[in-house]
């Protein structure tokens, strides 16, 4: 593991964990040196400050411009939800966009049946995609990187990740939005948020489904997290209501292994999309990413994992003929 990294891991703390039903949540302590000034992403669209866009009229699915106008930059995380315009998307990548700059951020699709405009520029969905979203974006956005390709994502791998999605939570949806499910759950995530309350100091969250790991996010400094802080227990909560808690596991102990284990994993480090560079992890058991603009972690995430095979699927994405068919049934 790159340097950057394991100095990160080595000086975050894990505080005590919290539990309702299957999800535990473990607030993640830490201080993050030499951050450059930024805000997140719902703040900059909220302010008007951040124009993101399709490409051009006619859209691409994989990509999209954003332009930040304010004069501080903005960091967006993989897996945030964009919505309107053609259809809805998703971030494949963390991306730090600074003061000025016009970027053509790497998305994937949430919503496959509808390609066509509603609003002329992007909204803020306010969610964040599950685990299982994000864990097939990073797979095979990381492999891209790694054959020095784009940061682009198998869409198709996303889409079944979605229909799984509605599948477990009995949504049906007239365009296939992922953003539907969490409409459906928006009561039950009150409560939720309620239970998980963000914690002074708190930089990231650990999370358990029933004993088991499934990831954790880092982020540069206690002010950035609160803003996102409600949109990831949201994230991490959303499958942890189809599974059944499992008593007496000791969840401090299981991710404290489980965050020594992640010495293990492979860095390789690739030009982000905007500022920085992105390390892509993967691992015995884990897979992650994290986003470095001069020597500041702006954003690690890990997920928990099975290896990745020999034959693993290329990244793909289909083509107007396929959508088209997708989106007339």
């Amino acid at each position: 593991m790159d340097t950057t990294i394991s100095t990160l891991l080595g000086t975050i703390r894990l505080g005590e964990p919290s539990s309702s039903g299957a999800l535990t949540l473990i607030p993640v302590f830490g201080e993050m040196p030499d951050v450059p000034d930024l805000i997140t992403l719902g703040e900059a669209l909220a302010a008007g400050s951040l124009l993101i866009t399709e490409v051009d009229a006619g859209g691409s699915v994989p990509e999209l411009m954003a332009h930040n106008q304010g004069a501080v930059g903005v960091l967006v995380l993989d897996g945030e939800e964009l919505m309107g315009a053609k259809q809805n998307r998703v971030l494949n990548t963390s991306i730090y966009l600074a003061p000025g700059a016009k970027t053509l951020v790497p998305v994937s699709c949430t919503e496959r049946g509808r390609w066509r405009h509603i609003s002329a520029r992007f909204e803020d969905s306010c969610n964040v995609a599950v685990p299982d979203i994000r864990r097939a974006a990073h797979r095979s956005v990381t492999a891209s990187v790694r054959a020095g390709r784009s940061y682009r994502s198998d869409q198709g791998a996303v889409w079944g990740e979605v229909d799984k999605l509605q599948s477990r939570h009995g949504v049906s949806s007239a365009t296939d939005a992922m953003r539907d499910v969490y409409e459906k759950r928006a009561e039950r995530f009150s409560t939720l948020e309620a239970d998980f309350p963000v914690q002074e100091g708190q930089i990231g969250v650990f999370a358990l489904w029933g004993g088991e790991v499934v990831g954790f996010d880092v982020l540069a400094g206690a002010a950035a997290y609160a803003h996102v802080h409600g949109r990831l227990v949201r994230s991490y909560a959303l499958d942890a209501l189809t599974r059944e808690a499992v008593a007496g596991t000791d969840d401090a102990r299981t991710a404290k292994e489980w965050l020594v284990g992640l010495a293990d994993t492979v860095a390789t480090t690739h030009d982000s999309p905007g500022d920085g560079t992105s390390f892509r992890f993967t691992g015995p058991g884990a897979l992650g990413s994290a986003l470095v603009v001069d020597d500041a972690v702006l954003h690690a995430v890990f997920f928990a994992a099975e290896p990745e095979s020999a034959d693993a699927h290329e990244p793909r994405y289909p083509g107007a003929r396929e959508r088209r068919g997708r989106m007339e049934r």
